[in-house]
């Protein structure tokens, strides 16, 4: 079909046209003018004369398959008009819908992605608008996010050939114009999917016979491998796995503190606020994570011979933490940032033996388990909010000899060795994004390993309050990463396997019955990890 004169489209009007349909003449669109349609792949609405965009232009629908081309013989003039297109996000020979212009491209018009695909890594990028002539550098604009397994997709001006691409790549140390990056080795931290059919090839399109040259432009070659650029919300979903791992960890002090004497039982209460740093995927995402924790327990059974004794308790505790996740730069300057959060409750029970009853020096074990159930959320610009639950399951068994050393006027200086071995096993639901991409592989175990020693010391003030300074170091050992997969591609976060930690701190035993303590701690190891938190207990005996 060919049509002889200009067309307008007004503001509340549609035209449009699906494979071989030509229109000569000057189109000026203020309303919405459609190329392909849903039911087909690989079509050219050719225009033969000059494009002014008001309005929007648009691929048949967001679920039309991606090929469809629109081909303007002539200049296009964007004056704050749209343009809607469907792209298979992959690698470079991804297939995608297209606007090719033989002339030149000016104005501003605002680019908006549909994307479906698994993602790759891309070197040129995947070509979505072809400019035969000379486009201005701000012609177009990406208005939405564009996200595919674990990479962010940008929009790509090609000063040497003009075009337009679709690409993930990072911003060079030092190079801040969007050139050729060349990536760390991070084969450690990525286990790439299988791949996939991208649906085609949509990147190469000939133009009808009298659509004049334009079509056949061969963009610059990117002389090799291009560092990609991450979505941010990878660490997202790595910080809530941490955090509800890491809050489930504690050591026999931790929950007791320093005591010189046998009780019948107890019950207590504990406050735990703290900030952690870590990093994922060779450095490309930074995590800053708040969390807090308020934790209860009680003695339920306790048995003695006048020796040995052995308590048995149960435990509860609240956790929340927020996780800020920062992506790697776009060599546009781009920078994306994703937020999480997880909430929920740990049960457990708890044993302890004691050699010495009375005082409890000499040898000890301490053991617990405990069970979490948390509610997670992930808040990640385009895509919107995310929820999914997850659960975990922790055991310890710590074992330590303490060694009394007596002062004058009753004071004591206690060395304990201690040792400590905690399984965790954490499972989460898998999720899909409004970007469409599935994100699982996070259940799994871990083996968390400590070597530690705390000094107490022991002074009377007064007839009845007990004041108890105390350090403890400890050298900790995990065996295994916190880590994702977006669509099969696995990625970890850079959680050092050997961390030093420092805890310090003041107990005071107000009388026979209640006692407060006040601990700051401290943990670091490389890839830039700390964690830095305090704690408050209160405790009544009987």
């Amino acid at each position: 079909m060919g049509s002889q004169q200009a067309v307008n489209v007004a503001s509340d009007a549609t035209f449009g046209g699906s494979n071989g349909t030509t229109v000569n003449g000057k189109v000026t669109n203020e309303g919405t003018l459609v190329f392909g349609d849903s039911e087909e792949t690989g079509a050219i609405f050719t225009l033969n004369g000059d494009l002014i965009n008001m309005g929007t232009i648009t691929s048949g629908s967001s679920s039309s398959t991606p090929g469809n081309t629109l081909y303007v013989d002539g200049d296009y003039t964007g004056n704050g008009g749209s343009l809607y297109l469907n792209t298979v996000l992959g690698d470079d020979d991804s297939a995608t819908d297209k606007l090719v212009i033989t002339g030149d491209a000016s104005g501003t018009t605002d680019l908006y992605i549909n994307g479906i695909g698994d993602g790759a890594q891309t070197t040129n990028g995947i070509e979505v608008v072809d400019v035969g002539g000379v486009s201005t550098s701000d012609a177009f604009e990406l208005k939405n996010e564009v996200n595919a397994s674990l990479y962010t997709y940008r929009l790509y001006w090609n000063e040497s050939d003009n075009d337009w691409y679709l690409a993930s790549k990072a911003q060079s140390d030092d190079d801040d114009s969007g050139g050729d990056d060349t990536p760390p080795d991070d084969s450690g931290d990525i286990t790439p999917s299988d791949g996939g059919d991208d649906g085609g090839d949509g990147g190469n399109v000939t133009p009808p016979d009298d659509g004049g040259d334009g079509g056949d432009v061969t963009p610059p070659n990117g002389g090799g491998d291009v560092a990609p650029q991450y979505r941010a919300d990878i660490g997202a979903y790595m910080g809530n796995q941490w955090m509800a791992r890491n809050l489930q960890m504690q050591t026999l002090y931790d929950r007791e503190g320093s005591q010189y004497r046998n009780a019948d039982g107890s019950v207590w209460a504990r406050f735990k606020a703290g900030k952690a740093e870590s990093e994922a995927v060779s450095g490309n995402i930074d995590m800053d994570s708040n969390y807090s924790q308020f934790q209860l327990g009680g003695d339920i059974l306790a048995w003695g011979n006048g020796q040995q004794s052995v308590t048995v308790g149960v435990m509860a505790s609240y956790i929340n933490a927020d996780t800020d996740s920062t992506g790697n730069r776009g060599a546009d300057g781009s920078q994306f940032t994703s937020s999480a959060n997880v909430d929920g409750y740990n049960l457990g029970i708890y044993a302890t033996w004691f050699a010495d009853a009375q005082t409890h020096s000499g040898a000890y074990v301490d053991s617990w388990y405990q069970y979490g159930f948390y509610n997670n959320s992930v808040e990640s610009g385009d895509a919107g909010s995310e929820s999914y639950d997850s659960t975990a399951n922790a055991v310890s068994l710590e074992t330590g000899y303490r060694y009394d050393i007596a002062l004058s006027n009753g004071n004591t200086v206690s060395l304990t060795p201690q040792a400590q071995v905690v399984w965790q096993n954490y499972s989460a639901d898998s999720v899909k994004d409004n970007y469409g991409t599935r994100i699982d592989g996070q259940d799994g175990d871990s083996w968390t390993t400590r070597l530690g020693l705390r000094v107490d010391g022991k002074l009377y003030k007064g007839s009845r309050t007990v004041i108890q300074p105390f350090a403890e170091a400890n050298w900790l050992h995990t065996s295994d990463d916190v880590s994702v997969s977006f669509d099969d591609a696995t990625v970890k976060q850079e959680l050092p396997a050997n961390r030093a930690e420092l805890k310090v701190g003041l107990q005071a035993d107000i009388d026979k019955q209640w006692s407060v303590r006040a601990q700051v701690a401290g943990q670091t190891g490389s890839n830039d990890f700390g964690d830095l938190n305090g704690s408050l207990n209160l405790r009544y005996n009987w």
